[in-house]
C-alpha cells in the first residue's frame, strides 16, 4: 500500500508545477484586469454622470468580467504568486502583498454580494457597496506601488 501511493505522487519537476511556479511572475494579465476593472467600476459612480444608456452596458460588462475572467486570473495569479508573500526579503513587498490580498478577498466578496444581491438600499446593501467601493481605490494604487518596477503602468520603460 505505502509503495502504490508513493508511485502515484507527481513529480516536483511536472509541467504543471512549473507552470504554477512561473505564473507566479506573468503579472501582466492580472494587473491589467485589476485597472480594466477599476476604471469601469469609475466610470459607474454616480459622481460621474455616465448616461443609462451607456452605465446598463458596462455594468454588465463589470458584473460578468468580475465573476469571471477576473476570478479566473486573478486567482490564478494570486495563487501562484501567495508563496512570494511569505519567502520574500523585502518587507515593503511582505506587507503591502499582505494588504493586497486582504483588500482583493473585500473587494471579491463585496462584489459577489453585489452581483447575487445588489444594493436594495438596506444598511447591509449600502455597507457591502462602501465595502466595494472604497477597497478598490485603495487597492489599485496600491498594486501599483507594490509592482512599481515591473507594473504595466510603468512608462518609464518605453522612454529609456
Amino acid at each position: 500500500m505505502a509503495a502504490h501511493s508513493v508511485s502515484e505522487q507527481l513529480p516536483k519537476s511536472g509541467w504543471f508545477n512549473q507552470w504554477w511556479l512561473s505564473l507566479a511572475y506573468h503579472h501582466k494579465w492580472a494587473e491589467s484586469l485589476l485597472y480594466m476593472m477599476f476604471f469601469s467600476g469609475i466610470l459607474l459612480w454616480d459622481r460621474v454622470g455616465v448616461t443609462w444608456q451607456v452605465e446598463r452596458w458596462l455594468l454588465v460588462a463589470h458584473m460578468l468580467v468580475g465573476a469571471t475572467l477576473f476570478s479566473l486570473i486573478v486567482g490564478a495569479f494570486w495563487g501562484a504568486h501567495r508563496r512570494l508573500i511569505v519567502k520574500s526579503n523585502k518587507p515593503f513587498l511582505r506587507q503591502t502583498g499582505t494588504l493586497i490580498e486582504w483588500l482583493l478577498i473585500a473587494c471579491s466578496l463585496s462584489g459577489f454580494y453585489l452581483i447575487f444581491y445588489g444594493n436594495t438600499g438596506n444598511t447591509l446593501g449600502v455597507v457591502m457597496q462602501n465595502i466595494h467601493f472604497y477597497s478598490s481605490w485603495l487597492l489599485a494604487p496600491l498594486v501599483f506601488r507594490h509592482a512599481m518596477r515591473w507594473s504595466v503602468l510603468n512608462l518609464s520603460k518605453f522612454f529609456k
